[in-house]
């Protein structure tokens, strides 16, 4: 067999494994849109099909380097994120997989070049492996604008300067420089990934700090709430007989009057009682009587529906998570002047293991989506006070369990199930 087709034959061969790559690689750092493995084999048959096309085109070097890296990138959008992380995770990849190929010394033998072909490949394979167990947090959180031009610029960077020094003659001529300068733009590409992970690790430890202090907050104003009710039924029990004996002694002579009054200030007393939640839920109850409390200072009427168990299952941080950012989200859409009568209605009904939350509101500001369906603040500094509902759906994601916005008629509404959540028998 001739020495060409042969070498042609195991490129073609050491080539299905960047599709594997690939895919390994996004699979890790997202979640796939779809779950059909039909439709993913499709999807990577025919990139592997038109990686196979460009190699035995005519085109440019340039023209090959900008569509082999067009279609990594296109491959990202296949795997839900946001477009930044998968652009940026396409372009480390595209670094990754050309300084694999650079790292091994030209050769000039069929057999050397054979070898390198299953070298690279199997080099590559090493480092998305290393490069998945070091990156935690890719794809989720955001970054200062100097960690995306670094973790965007450099691979770019990496990709063309490469492809400057393999088309330079006077750089082959020291074909040991290849291993060492690809070995140093490796390190610098990891350095950055390393750097911003470890950004994105200490957003993550911030982010549950805040959800552990408002879950403290929730627990003691429950604390309080219940403490100042024993206290206000102790006193009323202590009192209870006095007041009785005072009541009997006023109809005794007669004074209806004043005993109507005595009676509308005790039914007073347990009207003031009853505003609070008292499901018996602790989680829930500590939530929606903080809430309430602020609803009240801002003049927002508060109406409740509430039919759980009192020994509900339930995860304090997911209900943290779910209850406080809708909850706000309802009371910053009820600050806008022009909603004469501030409300809101929370529903939480539980049926069949499943566990429904429902929330409406009045609202008069414009509602704005981006095009992946996503809700923008109406804030200036919307970036921050945008991520209440993507906290909130991604929690509802990961628990398994579906909801719904819609708006009209100047009503928002938010509708959440839960599904498996149990009972204990205590």
């Amino acid at each position: 067999m001739d020495n060409i087709i042969l070498e042609e034959l195991f490129y073609a061969i050491t080539l299905i494994a960047l599709p594997f790559v690939i895919h390994y690689f996004y699979s890790r750092c997202f979640i796939y849109r779809l779950e059909s493995k039909l439709f993913i084999s499709v999807i990577y048959s025919a990139y592997y099909l038109f990686v196979l096309l460009l190699h035995f085109s005519p085109l440019p070097g340039l023209w090959l380097l900008a569509l082999n890296t067009g279609s990594i990138v296109l491959l990202s959008f296949f795997y839900k994120g946001p477009a930044k992380w998968r652009i940026g995770a396409a372009l480390f990849l595209v670094a990754l997989i050309l300084l694999s190929d650079v790292a091994m010394a030209p050769v000039y033998t069929t057999s050397g070049y054979i070898t390198t072909l299953f070298l690279s490949k199997l080099l590559m394979f090493i480092l998305v492996q290393i490069s998945v167990r070091l990156i935690k947090t890719f794809g989720d959180g955001s970054l200062n604008v100097w960690y995306w031009i670094g973790l965007f610029c450099f691979p770019f960077i990496s990709i063309l300067g490469i492809f400057q020094l393999t088309t330079t003659l006077s750089y082959r001529e020291y074909p040991s420089l290849y291993p060492v300068i690809s070995s140093g733009m490796l390190f610098i590409s990891f350095l950055i990934i390393l750097v911003c992970n470890r950004v994105l690790l200490l957003q993550s430890a911030q982010n549950k700090n805040h959800q552990l202090e408002q879950q403290n907050s929730y627990y003691m104003n429950q604390y309080l709430l219940t403490k100042e009710r024993q206290e206000e039924m102790f006193k009323f029990q202590h009192d209870f007989k006095n007041i009785l004996l005072g009541l009997r002694a006023q109809l005794q002579a007669g004074d209806g009057e004043s005993s109507l009054k005595d009676v509308d200030q005790l039914l007073g007393v347990v009207e003031q009682s009853s505003v609070c939640c008292n499901s018996g839920c602790i989680i829930i109850d500590s939530i929606i009587n903080y809430k309430q409390t602020a609803a009240k200072k801002l003049g927002i009427s508060f109406y409740l529906d509430i039919n759980i168990p009192p020994n509900l299952e339930l995860d304090a941080c997911v209900m943290s998570i779910i209850l406080g950012n809708t909850l706000d989200n309802a009371m910053e859409s009820n600050k806008q002047p022009a909603i004469d009568n501030p409300y809101i209605k929370f529903q939480i009904h539980y049926l069949n293991e499943a566990l429904f939350i429902r929330i409406h509101n009045p609202y008069q500001h414009k509602i704005r989506k981006n095009r992946f369906g996503d809700l923008y603040s109406t804030k200036k500094d919307g970036n921050i006070h945008g991520i209440g509902l993507k906290s909130v759906k991604k929690i509802v994601d990961e628990c398994a369990g579906i909801w719904d916005i819609s708006y009209e008629n100047q009503i928002f509404k938010i509708e959440i199930c839960l599904f498996n959540i149990g009972t204990s028998e205590n």
